[in-house]
């Protein structure tokens, strides 16, 4: 049976621990544990509290700004990379997570909470393992995984970080039986969507469930088919530990032709592994586990201003992913090409300006820190 880890970074007393904890007792699942990420504005009180709720039976490792210090000296070029108070810092908890021995690594958001009805961990389940599933092929190669949702008001909404030029194509949806080995499973959400700031502001919306004909006939998941894309997030997330190469989230905060950059650190990651998963024949899927999002406090208007150029940004990546071509076999090998083969097709490109090509420059240094890191825990 796979170790499962859950990895959660907070700058708040994670009481969204309880509800996980009630899940596993309630499903019976006891071969699980946690990875607590702190930063500098997480309260001190945590401590008392991981003590106490650790005393139901479940592992729990926290790792406050001072034990990262610690754990970091061995990773100089690491340390320097990924700044305090930024969800990047969870790139520290995969890391931590690997070398605990987990199996599969589950990421999850600190106001994502798990629901009585969902058996969060065989949701999860699927991860590593060689499964038959439905997959589903989109006539734009793209497919948007809140299709899968029932929306109050009724309206379409799309994933945060779907690209602008894919939306609004009356895409045609086909589904096929498949088998195959699943590296990434993507859990959705009930209550606070995770959709872009644009979508907020132009008018609030709930999700109440499944879609009825996805529910009956879909058993509430599919995977996508080889030629179909999707972003996914890392707020119920879920990745066998042989992708822990691609798993890196990228340094936000940068600014961009006057606009910082922001909220597209999981999006871009996932498009990365999606190029890599897909080339080595491997397969993402999406739907259960659903949580529910009570969502923590948002300035809409301000993730807009960090959202607006990763907007733009995207329909140029996009483009220059689908020129890749990859001819490595492991998730390790494949990763670097990917870094060498972006940086190539970006700086010859007379798409990006600039500014646009210093960042991602940056960027894919990044990503090669990473893989370094990743190289010496293996």
């Amino acid at each position: 049976m796979n170790k499962i880890t859950i990895v959660i970074t907070t700058i708040r007393v994670p009481v969204v621990l309880e509800s996980y904890i009630e899940n596993f007792q309630k499903y019976e699942h006891n071969d699980v544990d946690f990875v607590i990420i702190g930063d500098l504005k997480t309260p001190s009180k945590i401590t008392e509290y991981l003590r106490k709720i650790s005393k139901i039976g479940y592992q729990i490792d926290y790792w406050d700004v001072n034990r990262q210090k610690k754990w970091l000296e061995q990773f100089p070029d690491l340390e320097n990379l990924i700044p305090y108070n930024c969800v990047q810092r969870r790139n520290l908890g995969y890391l931590i997570a690997y070398q605990n021995d987990a199996d599969v690594i589950v990421t999850i958001d600190d106001d994502n909470f798990a629901v009585p009805e969902e058996d969060f961990i065989k949701g999860h389940g699927i991860v590593g393992k060689t499964s038959s599933f439905l997959a589903v092929k989109s006539s734009t190669n793209w497919f948007n995984p809140c299709d899968l949702l029932e929306i109050r008001p009724s309206r379409r909404i799309y994933h945060r970080g779907f690209p602008y030029l894919k939306r609004w194509q009356n895409e045609k949806y086909s589904y096929e039986e498949r088998k195959g080995r699943v590296v990434v499973n993507a859990g959705l959400w009930l209550g606070n969507p995770d959709v872009d700031a644009v979508t907020h502001l132009e008018e609030p919306v709930e999700v109440v469930g499944w879609k009825e004909d996805f529910n009956q006939q879909y058993q509430q998941r599919v995977a996508l088919a080889n030629s179909t894309y999707s972003p996914f997030n890392t707020q119920n997330m879920a990745f066998f530990k042989e992708l822990l190469p691609c798993a890196y989230l990228p340094v936000m905060g940068d600014s961009i032709d006057g606009m910082k950059i922001d909220r597209y650190d999981d999006i871009w990651s996932s498009y990365f592994a999606e190029k890599i998963i897909k080339h080595l024949g491997d397969f993402v899927t999406f739907g259960q586990p659903l949580v529910r999002q009570d969502r923590n406090p948002h300035d809409y208007l301000r993730d807009l201003t960090g959202e607006l150029p990763g907007m733009i940004l995207t329909d140029k990546l996009i483009r220059t992913l689908e020129r890749i071509e990859l001819s490595e076999n492991s998730y390790f090998d494949c990763y670097h090409e990917l870094i060498e083969k972006l940086r190539e097709e970006i700086c010859k490109s007379a798409t990006y300006t600039y500014s646009e090509k210093a960042y991602f420059l940056k960027l894919t240094d990044g990503m090669s820190v990473w893989q370094n890191v990743v190289e010496q825990i293996l």
